[in-house]
């Protein structure tokens, strides 16, 4: 359900043809920047470099680095930078300092967009500061300006890769720790029961001027979700069709993705900055309006005094995933405590690390087949289109004009 719909004709290979792209660092060719390829040449990536899963010709694959070994050459490097979109990686960090004494580990907070060009500079300028990057995706911008740049490096232990569930582990641009995505939510004291199925509901005046989201134009994930609209305008079209029973006629837009966003717009559409902020307007009090808000937000219901719930079916689809994806930095200066640590937030071999325990949250899923996902629906469950990165990348900028003018 993640796969970019360029991708898709991996499935179709041969099990002799997937073992050979796995042992070609499990990435298609588009993503295949990896710690065994130094990308760009003149700007080598890490030494001492794991391949993402293991080769069908050992004696060609890397030696397999053991978490004692990383340890013990991590504690001469002494520290680590993480540059992270979540704040999940500071509680990872607290449980790893105690795990491994000797490695002191600085997190900085900084938004997906903003990494993406505070990394640039400084690599550019022949600065190489983090060595963990953990990032959403920007509209496919982050696959398409860092990994394919080799500014961003994939990394999966190849002992923990076969556990891993595909996208992330031979076919999306890196691994992703957990997985959430936009969706409605609605007030439980309010309704007992989801009261929309339909996306073309929000267009109806039952929810005239009771419909608030936050802000895509500061959110790129928020975005993603109407820009994946535009991009899967047939579905919307057959949803709108499906809710009122005739063909759906545009008014002066492209398609039924632009459609959906001017109905929204000309039946009341509240926009506020952020998904605590939406949350906020229809949770704290009873109302029987409807936000947009980050599938995560659910775990913030005790602390921020919200009686709100999720909706995880809504037809055509519910939304696209919105990933958390883990890099190592193009020359990491401490490139073996970036291993131990990435281990570290992926729960270890096993899966119940307690580095993991940050990230396996209600409303986030991670993909790991060993791992139990504390929601009451599995990933796998969920109605959600194709995470499309080189569609987003090309048509996200049209649909951000056009929101602008719908404002």
């Amino acid at each position: 359900m993640f796969i970019s719909k360029k991708k898709t004709a991996l499935v179709l290979l041969t099990a002799a043809s997937v073992m050979t792209i796995m042992s070609a660092c499990g990435q298609d060719n588009k993503s295949s920047n990896t710690l065994s390829d130094a990308v760009p040449s003149d700007a080598p990536a890490s030494t001492n470099a794991n391949t993402t899963s293991p080769s069908t010709d050992p004696s060609t694959a890397p030696a397999a680095e053991s978490v004692d070994e990383l340890y013990a050459k991590a504690k001469e490097e002494g520290k680590l930078i993480v540059y992270s979109t979540s704040g999940r990686a500071n509680d990872a960090a607290e449980t790893f300092m105690k795990q491994y004494p000797g490695i002191k580990v600085e997190v900085s907070k900084v938004k997906s967009d903003e990494m993406m060009d505070k990394v640039t500079k400084e690599q550019d300028a022949g600065q190489f500061n983090p060595d963990v990057i953990l990032t959403k995706e920007v509209s496919g911008a982050v696959e398409e300006e860092m990994v394919m740049t080799g500014r961003y490096i994939k990394y999966l232990p190849e002992d923990i890769a076969p556990m891993v569930d595909e996208p992330y582990r031979t076919q999306a641009e890196a691994y992703a720790n957990y997985v959430e995505f936009r969706t409605l939510f609605y007030n439980k004291s309010t309704y007992d029961k989801a009261p929309v199925t339909n996306w073309w509901d929000l267009t109806t005046p039952e929810f005239k001027g009771k419909v608030y989201t936050a802000d895509p134009l500061s959110s790129p994930a928020f975005m993603d979700l109407f820009t994946t609209m535009v991009i899967n305008s047939d579905d919307m079209a057959a949803a709108y069709k499906e809710k009122f029973g005739k063909d759906i006629v545009l008014n002066g837009t492209d398609n039924a993705g632009y459609e959906f966003i001017k109905e929204l717009f000309d039946n009341g559409l509240i926009v506020l900055k952020g998904s605590d902020d939406v949350l906020d307007a229809i949770g704290k009090a009873k109302s029987d309006a409807l936000g947009l808000a980050v599938s995560g937000d659910v775990s913030k219901n005790e602390e921020k005094g919200w009686t709100i719930a999720p909706i995880y079916d809504i037809k055509p689809k519910t939304s696209v995933p919105d990933s958390g994806y883990f890099f190592i930095a193009n020359k990491a200066p401490h490139e073996a405590a970036a291993k131990l640590f990435i281990r570290w937030m992926m729960g270890e071999k096993d899966g119940a690390g307690e580095g993991l325990a940050p990230f396996n949250e209600v409303g986030s899923w991670v993909p790991r087949s060993d791992v139990k996902t504390k929601n009451d629906i599995s990933f796998e469950e969920l109605n959600l289109w194709l995470f499309d990165g080189d569609a987003l990348y090309k048509t996200a900028p049209k649909v951000r004009d056009f929101w602008i003018k719908q404002k």
